[in-house]
């Protein structure tokens, strides 16, 4: 997975590869490193960090279109955009036809937000899975109506099945 991140107003090129017990990581920008991470949330909004031999916690809160991130006394403010979106972060997300929403990886299906034939905005829930003891939100990639949705709550999913079909 390739991001655009930027920290305090500088940008990065952020490339992430999961591994079996984490993910390698390069960063390039001003400077440029990499290496092997391992991150853990440890309850809402609060990460554990294994950067390398170097570890820390992590505390994020969403402050509009920012993520406003801690790590122990020192804040920063942070923005992340997959370099495959060239929409540009200041426009909503648009497509013509219907779009899947996918599960990431295989789960339970949670809750389902929307119903059947529900008009939902770009970002808006659609439905939470759980995977790996952590709940995932599947948002809404665009605007537009709830045509299908082929999950019931209770159910489980498999890694790339179709969830919710926007158009």
């Amino acid at each position: 997975m390739k991001l655009r991140v930027t920290v305090d107003g500088e940008e990065y090129a952020l490339e992430l590869r999961p591994e079996a017990n984490g993910s390698q990581y390069r960063l390039e920008g001003a400077t440029s490193l990499a290496g092997s991470t391992s991150i853990f949330e440890v309850m809402p909004g609060v990460f554990s960090v294994l950067l390398g031999t170097r570890s820390f916690t992590v505390r994020i809160a969403s402050n509009g279109s920012e993520l406003e991130v801690w790590s122990g006394s020192r804040r920063h403010w942070v923005s992340v955009a997959d370099t495959r979106d060239r929409s540009g972060a200041e426009r909503k997300p648009s497509g013509a036809g219907p779009v899947q929403v996918r599960a990431q990886m295989p789960g339970k299906v949670m809750r389902v937000l929307v119903e059947l034939g529900a008009s939902v905005q770009a970002g808006q829930g659609l439905v939470i899975v759980e995977a790996m003891k952590m709940q995932n939100e599947m948002k809404s990639p665009k605007d537009g109506v709830v045509r299908r949705i082929n999950v019931k709550e209770g159910g489980t999913v498999g890694a790339g099945e179709t969830l919710i079909v926007v158009e």
